[in-house]
């Protein structure tokens, strides 16, 4: 059976499939779409011949006999995936049952985090049961995922910092998930960031955000009348609201509402975007002329071989740690506010390592995190 080279990473796969399904009810997506879909997982410009292979691999997933030549003069139904023409040009449409009611933003999130596999390791034991939550109308023929599973097991490995307690929000995600189906709030126990005490909180979930390798639920919290963000690994416990109902704006999504942001916050929205630029030296710019470290990232070269680098970042006082990892390599150069805490913190950090060092068992005082 002719089936396509696969070393195309699966996440780049899904990637071009959501694309092609988000574009059916407009007509198709086009060979320029999916190319920009692709990007945005491999950071890397795609042929189309690129694009094509990885549209006759899907084909596989849902129906192994696709390109059966054998079978060329049997009946057989379209393609998960056909070419077509509009006005002129192609255009690729998902041909399987959309019928289903459909997917509210956070379990579209959810859907897109869930498939790449640096998440998937924050969820190991519950990924399928997720995908099912997801997916059951969707990818009903996908009969091959096991095999694509065992192929990113084989091909790609994840490791680095994740949550202490993974099956705990993995429950944690599955209620959530729960509730957003069933348009119910949740109450749970929440332990602040700020001060470690523990408050009750009632929230109409909207979805599930995942930054930096932790899960966040957002939503309108009943006791600030607002939309919040919380950890979820900060929750004690979750209970459905059986009594309640809830509807999520309309017209809201989570990406327009984070896309600018840094990071996640806690207790507060974190305003408008702004400008951050820094200078990046010599020894530091080619890792950030290949790492995009936030969607909003334009770099300009200087001379001498370093870089300007800009990014529209709401809540920029999140980046603080994130610039000290960087030590001496990276200046900030605007804006000045950013600029003078940094500056704050490095003085109230050199400060520590002047005096004696203090008994064992002490903490010391400074900037936290969430």
């Amino acid at each position: 059976m002719p089936y396509p080279r696969s070393r195309d990473h699966p996440e780049a796969v899904i990637k071009v499939l959501l694309a092609v399904i988000e574009k059916t009810p407009e007509g198709g997506a086009t060979m320029e779409e999916l190319k920009e879909a692709y990007r945005e997982v491999k950071d890397q410009e795609p042929s189309e011949r690129t694009i094509r292979r990885i549209i006759r691999r899907i084909n596989l997933l849902f129906d192994p006999l696709a390109y059966d030549e054998e079978e060329e003069d049997l009946p057989r139904e379209p393609r998960a995936i056909e070419a077509r023409e509009k006005d002129g040009r192609r255009v690729y449409v998902f041909t399987r049952d959309l019928a289903a009611p459909r997917l509210d933003p956070g379990l579209a999130l959810l859907l897109a985090l869930s498939l790449y596999p640096q998440q998937r390791h924050l969820l190991p034991d519950q990924f399928e049961v997720l995908m099912k939550l997801v997916f059951e109308t969707v990818l009903q023929r996908l009969a091959e995922w096991r095999r694509l599973r065992r192929e990113m097991d084989r091909y790609v490995y994840v490791s680095g910092y994740g949550p202490a307690s993974p099956h705990r929000n993995a429950r944690l995600v599955e209620g959530i998930l729960q509730a957003i189906r069933l348009a119910k709030r949740v109450r749970f126990s929440y332990r602040r960031a700020s001060d470690g005490q523990v408050t009750e909180r009632e929230v109409e979930p909207y979805g599930l955000l995942c930054r930096h390798g932790v899960w966040y639920l957002a939503g309108r919290c009943l006791a600030a009348g607002e939309r919040r963000v919380f950890r979820l690994d900060h929750m004690e416990r979750l209970d459905l609201v059986e009594n309640s109902t809830y509807a999520i704006p309309e017209g809201f999504s989570l990406r327009d509402a984070y896309a600018h942001a840094w990071g996640v916050w806690t207790e507060e929205e974190p305003g408008p975007p702004e400008t951050v630029r820094l200078r990046v030296s010599p020894g530091l710019a080619h890792k950030f002329r290949v790492t995009r470290y936030h969607e909003s990232q334009t770099v300009a070269e200087l001379p001498g071989g370093g870089l300007e680098v800009r990014f529209e970042v709401s809540g920029a006082a999140e980046m603080i740690p994130w610039l000290l990892g960087w030590g001496a390599s990276l200046e900030v150069l605007e804006p000045g506010w950013l600029r003078e805490e940094l500056a704050a913190v490095l003085e109230e950090t050199l400060g520590l390592y002047r005096k004696a060092p203090g008994p064992a068992g002490s903490a010391p005082q400074g900037v936290g995190g969430a």
